[in-house]
């Protein structure tokens, strides 16, 4: 896949929209470019706490998502029939959770 060429852009800015730009470029692990063009594209400073929370949710949803297959190999496996319907119960708040997790995590990209 071919890079799109990028265009340099000089520009004079004011001493303290320059400090707070490189501050935050430090702060977040980023380069000056970078965080100038998330500037101009989002209309607002990158949120690095924010890709970390998207990241933890996801990992959540992982376990989740493992701990329903175990329940659903658990159900498959089970004879007992009301041990069968609180795990049938409890895979439902799972998938119920996972739901809300992906709903937060789509608020969160946005």
């Amino acid at each position: 896949m071919k890079k799109t060429r990028r265009i340099q852009l000089i520009t004079y800015l004011n001493p303290e929209i320059h400090e707070r730009i490189t501050s935050h470029a430090k702060r977040t692990h980023m380069s000056v470019s970078k965080v100038a063009e998330r500037i101009l594209e989002t209309g607002k400073f990158p949120d690095r706490s924010k890709d970390q929370m998207i990241l933890h949710l996801l990992s959540v949803n992982a376990d989740q998502a493992r701990l329903g297959n175990l329940l659903l190999k658990g159900l498959n496996e089970t004879v007992d029939g009301h041990v069968s319907r609180q795990m049938q119960t409890l895979l439902g708040e799972i998938r119920h959770t996972q739901a809300e997790i992906k709903a937060r995590i789509a608020e969160l990209q946005s």
